[in-house]
């Protein structure tokens, strides 16, 4: 008899996303769970061709939410039934680098995973993951809210490692999913007024839709407008979530005496960026850097969206049957007027 098998979608190649059928996963083993995802969102890591390529080809997502469908011995958090938001790895708590607040550094972080991915119709979750990041989600939350919690969570953590006090502004450099998520999360940290650049018309109007203030990268007076936003300094904060040098050259020309340039974008392995020490000593310029999130990250995340603090339905602006996750990849590749882009599963 053949074995029962589920969609996933599966990343063969740079642009060439397909929908394959896959066995699906062996019945948990001791502490670990089987969920049925019901969502998984699209995340720019998943459509970033040099991070993905030399794995290729892979099934990718790692953004689901679902149902508990199958339990492992030992498991008493959970049961059958449970609707839970899945992270997709999970740090030890106790390494040297977790007692020094860098979790997604752990050696365990790196190795957990899902198995296959969060783009499947089923998942298996290890036990490590089951033991420390999978949250239930409140009664009335849609799964698609739920699968927010993981994307958010890492925003949640490169505020918190932005050195923001009360009363600073922050600057945030793309007006993409997680630069509108940023500009909206900071005032929970004590910003008191935060602006969002883009170049695209669509994003800038979104924003401003939302009541940001905003600024165009494309004119040419730029750091005028924002050092005169800024108060005459320059921001205390800048947030770029894109990382490539044309923009990091220009965040740390904006930036103002004592603050902070949080890299947040993700670029390619081999990038490097000359910049003038000379500023970072003289002017007391931390630059830092904030991957993923941590199981503490996750829950504040899952809070702010039960509680109504964040609005998860407005950031969703797309949807697509995971029959058609070839056209929600590449509707987040074009990096265009999407925010989240949604999987239903």
């Amino acid at each position: 008899m053949a074995a029962a098998t589920m969609k996933a979608a599966i990343y063969a190649g740079p642009g060439d996303i397909r929908v394959d059928d896959l066995p699906i996963p062996d019945a948990p083993g001791a502490g670990e769970l089987l969920v049925r995802v019901r969502a998984c969102g699209v995340c720019g890591s998943d459509v970033s061709d040099w991070y993905m390529a030399p794995r290729a080809p892979l099934a990718w997502g790692h953004e689901p939410a679902g149902d508990v469908v199958a339990v492992g011995a030992g498991v008493t958090t959970f049961k059958e039934g449970d609707r839970v938001a899945v992270h997709h790895h999970v740090p030890c708590m106790v390494c040297d680098l977790c007692m020094h607040g860098h979790y997604t550094l752990c050696p365990t972080f790196k190795r957990t995973r899902l198995y296959p991915s969060g783009m499947a119709e089923y998942i298996r979750i290890p036990a490590e993951i089951v033991e420390r990041d999978i949250l239930k989600l409140p009664d009335g939350m849609p799964y698609e809210i739920g699968a927010l919690v993981e994307p958010i969570a890492c925003c949640v953590r490169a505020l918190d490692r932005s050195n923001i006090r009360p009363g600073d502004n922050m600057l945030v450099v793309g007006a993409g999913f997680n630069g509108i998520v940023m500009g909206m999360l900071a005032k929970y940290w004590g910003v008191s007024k935060t602006a969002l650049l883009d170049r695209l018309p669509v994003r800038i109007e979104r924003a401003q839709k939302l009541g940001f203030n905003t600024f165009n990268v494309e004119d040419g007076d730029l750091a005028d407008q924002i050092k005169a936003w800024a108060g005459g300094k320059g921001p205390h904060v800048i947030v770029l979530t894109v990382a490539n040098q044309k923009a990091l050259d220009m965040a740390f020309d904006l930036i103002g005496p004592g603050g902070t340039l949080m890299v947040y974008g993700t670029a390619k392995p081999e990038d490097r960026w000359p910049l003038s020490i000379n500023r970072v000593l003289f002017q007391e310029i931390v630059v830092t850097g904030s991957y993923s999130s941590s199981p503490y990250d996750t829950r504040r995340t899952l809070d702010m969206l039960a509680d109504g603090r964040l609005d998860g339905a407005s950031l969703i602006t797309h949807r697509f049957p995971i029959t058609e996750a070839d056209k929600a990849w590449h509707l987040t590749k074009a990096a265009g007027d999407s925010l989240k882009v949604m999987v239903q599963i």
